[in-house]
């Protein structure tokens, strides 16, 4: 009987590899739309100083948790609430985790985060899909650009991560109910090792574009194009690179966008930078940024102008100086994008940090009433909210450009 697991687990494995190599650009027929990008309006603020002490944390709060372990939220606005979704149970990959879901009123002063109701279990999704689904991962949720609600959750059927799945779902307008649609088909054998973990791109004509990434040996980035009905249209390799997960990808305009990955190699922590033009059908060569990554989830935002990314920095961050060494997923800060074209970022300042052997990680944001609402794991306990004034990020931003140039000038 062993000798049979073990070959059926080999044949499996040998399908999974196949896989790896079969490009990801079989399409039928290809939509390429405008990036939308999302009117946020950022009232100017009135005072000229920056603040250099951290207050541009607005608030910060931890969300209700009644499971022992919490992990990889996600988070999206919609009619003056913010809704986090997250998921939770004994332990990573244990067969109890759910998919919880926790609102927060946004138009209400000193208002709490409500209490977690389960969203998703691996029953219902082994249910709606017909497929046996013993764990759930990774949810991500965002808008598109006529203000759906879509979902995707990650689902595993057999052994770990490297052999999960993605499904896709939708929400109701009242974000009570989610209404399933398909498993993706990432690829014609076996379908497996695909994982999901940053919000999609929405373009103008309704539909989006999905960054995820095959997770078993080469471990590589990729998005999908979704037209205006949830519909996926076409999948595509967007480089050749090896051992780089969770794509975050970003509109830098109407037909431009911005990439960044997340490292999963422990010999090579450099982290990889790319752009796009024509709507993400063509994709330049890649650039090695100045950051480290050691396999912790990264996040781009879009703030007016401005790009920053919201990373773990324990190894590196400079509040530490010259303590003792640290754990990259005990700190987790904000840096700017400097230089657009080589993916350069500059350090802006610290959001959180955990004791040793805790983690702050596995970022995500949403833009809304001149705060950029920010949730992340909390020691694995539980998921921690924090606020950051916009206007104060683009006024450090601002000087620190200012100071640059100054340096430069005086160097000259």
């Amino acid at each position: 009987m062993l000798k049979i697991l073990n070959f059926y687990a080999f044949c499996c494995a040998a399908i999974i590899m196949l896989c790896s190599f079969i490009k990801h650009n079989n399409i039928k027929h290809e939509i390429y739309s405008p990036f939308f990008i999302t009117q946020t309006k950022i009232t100017q603020a009135t005072h000229n100083t920056p603040d250099k002490n951290l207050s541009f944390i607005a608030t910060q709060s931890l969300l209700p948790n009644k499971e022992l372990s919490a992990h990889a939220s996600a988070i999206v606005s919609k009619d003056s609430k913010l809704m986090t979704l997250f998921y939770a149970g004994t332990r990573e990959g244990a067969f109890d985790v759910k998919i919880y879901q926790s609102f927060l009123d946004t138009k209400t002063l000193d208002s709490k985060w409500s209490e977690p109701l389960a969203l998703l279990t691996p029953e219902m999704l082994t249910s709606l899909s017909g497929r046996y689904v013993k764990k759930l991962g990774n949810p991500i949720v965002f808008k598109d650009s006529r203000d759906r609600v879509h979902l995707f959750v990650v689902g595993v059927s057999l052994g770990g991560w490297a052999t999960s799945r993605i499904y896709q779902f939708y929400f109701s307008d009242d974000l009570a109910q989610i209404h399933y649609v398909r498993e993706l088909h990432l690829n014609p054998f076996g379908n497996y090792s695909h994982l999901v973990r940053t919000p999609a791109l929405p373009l103008e004509n309704g539909g989006f574009i999905l960054a995820f990434s095959h997770e078993m040996w080469h471990k590589f980035p990729l998005i999908a194009i979704f037209d205006e009905n949830g519909n996926m249209l076409t999948t595509k390799a967007i480089n050749h690179l090896k051992a780089q997960l969770q794509p975050s990808i970003i509109a830098l305009n109407e037909k431009e966008c911005a990439a960044f990955y997340r490292t999963n190699n422990r010999y090579n922590t450099n982290t990889y930078y790319q752009t796009c033009e024509n709507y993400a059908k063509t994709w330049h060569n890649i650039e090695t940024s100045n950051m480290k990554n050691y396999d912790s989830s990264i996040l781009l935002v879009k703030l007016g102008d401005e790009v920053v990314l919201i990373t773990n920095d324990g190894k590196h961050n400079p509040i530490w100086q010259n303590d003792t060494k640290k754990g990259d997923r005990q700190s987790l800060s904000l840096y700017y994008l400097q230089d657009k074209i080589k993916g350069q970022f500059v350090y802006i300042d610290t959001i959180d940090t955990a004791k040793k052997g805790g983690e702050v990680s596995y970022p995500a944001a949403i833009l809304d009433n001149n705060l950029l609402h920010i949730t992340y794991t909390y020691n694995r306990k539980t998921i921690k909210h924090t606020a950051l004034n916009i206007n104060a990020i683009l006024e450090k931003i601002e000087s620190m450009r200012k100071d640059s140039m100054q340096q430069i000038k005086g160097g000259k």
